[in-house]
């Protein structure tokens, strides 16, 4: 969330250089990345363990868009 409230995403940096040709990403966005261009092809089912944060929510996003099945898998403190 901090570097989200200084620079909104690169966004400044953008505006203060319009010709810029190359894309600015997050670093949220170059994880989701990552972790996307890692997933073997052919895979039809991924688990997801661990609480689900901004970028493991995208990247479960971005498996069932691409018609993988995502199971989520999380523990409850207390129960």
């Amino acid at each position: 969330m901090q570097g989200e409230e200084l620079n909104r995403y690169g966004e400044l940096y953008v505006q203060r250089h319009p010709r810029l040709k190359t894309k600015v990403v997050d670093g949220s966005s170059l994880a989701v990345a990552a972790v996307m261009n890692s997933i073997p092809k052919g895979t039809t089912q991924v688990l997801h363990r661990g609480n689900l944060s901004k970028v493991a929510y995208a990247v479960a996003l971005n498996l069932c868009q691409r018609g993988i099945q995502v199971l989520l898998s999380t523990r409850q403190i207390g129960k």
